[in-house]
């Protein structure tokens, strides 16, 4: 098997774990313990513990909303948004699924790390039917340069290389943006600020994550699990609606003549 997509994804993880320590001045406002607080605070307003994938809490909170005036076909609004559900869903199970292997040198460690980088391929994949294929291979790019990036990151901490590490880590911050960008500039529905902040949230929360898994702080490893699952939910209905808006046409509902006798 080739060792590669495992080393990027290692890489990757490690890489997570530095940028916490070498990202201070980077972070945003909400600290990673405020935002686990956060998340508590979600479990214990529930009064039950967290909900699984097919919850009617997430369907309710997170259900995209429209105008009323709206003519939708609810039918193809909701393949829609399963579709998006689907993919960002699986992108933070597969991540959860990778770095747990990898924290304990588990053999489906690999096949944990292919899997994801499919999810990557088919979130690409996703946006061309509206998009084009150019736009979802550039969108396949974005996310893979990532992970490149996250590699140049580790040789430079590994061989002391300070002013290396800061260069390269605003580099891997300047994809982020980068990605936020190209959202923005597809649809005028995902603002710039908005998608940089979708993404800045999703990227500290695994990075949370990953720190918890390997530190064996187990407790905040589940508990930003739940904060995961919840954001890409939120993520996946932020991309929804945004289609939905943008290609009306396309979710419109069709009216029904009755035949004239």
């Amino acid at each position: 098997m080739n060792k590669k997509p495992t080393r990027i994804l290692v890489v990757a993880v490690i890489a997570a774990v530095l940028s916490t320590a070498f990202a201070a001045s980077q972070t945003t406002g909400t600290s990673v313990v405020q935002k686990v607080q956060a998340t508590e605070g979600i479990n214990e307003n529930t009064n039950d513990k967290p909900e699984g994938r097919g919850s009617n809490r997430h369907e309710n909170e997170h259900k995209p909303s429209f105008a009323a005036s709206e003519n939708l076909d609810e039918t193809k609004v909701t393949e829609l948004r399963i579709a998006m559900h689907d993919l960002w869903v699986e992108h933070v199970v597969w991540t959860r699924q990778y770095i747990v292997a990898a924290a304990s040198d588990s053999p489906d460690a690999p096949f944990a790390a292919e899997r994801l980088l499919e999810n990557q391929d088919q979130i690409g994949d996703a946006i061309k039917p509206l998009y084009g294929d150019e736009a979802g291979e550039q969108l396949t790019s974005l996310l893979k340069d990532h992970i490149l990036i996250a590699v140049d990151l580790l040789e430079a901490a590994k061989a002391g290389d300070t002013a290396a590490v800061e260069e390269i880590e605003e580099k891997w911050y300047e994809n982020g943006d980068d990605i936020a960008t190209f959202l923005s500039e597809a649809n005028p529905n995902w603002t710039k600020e908005d998608m940089l902040s979708m993404i800045n949230e999703h990227l500290s929360l695994t990075k949370t994550e990953a720190v918890a898994r390997l530190t064996g702080d187990y407790a905040t490893d589940v508990t930003t699990f739940d904060a995961l699952y919840v954001h890409a939910v939120s993520m996946a209905d932020a991309f929804t609606s945004g289609i939905v808006k943008q290609f009306p046409e396309q979710y419109e509902a069709q009216e029904i003549e009755d035949d004239e006798e």
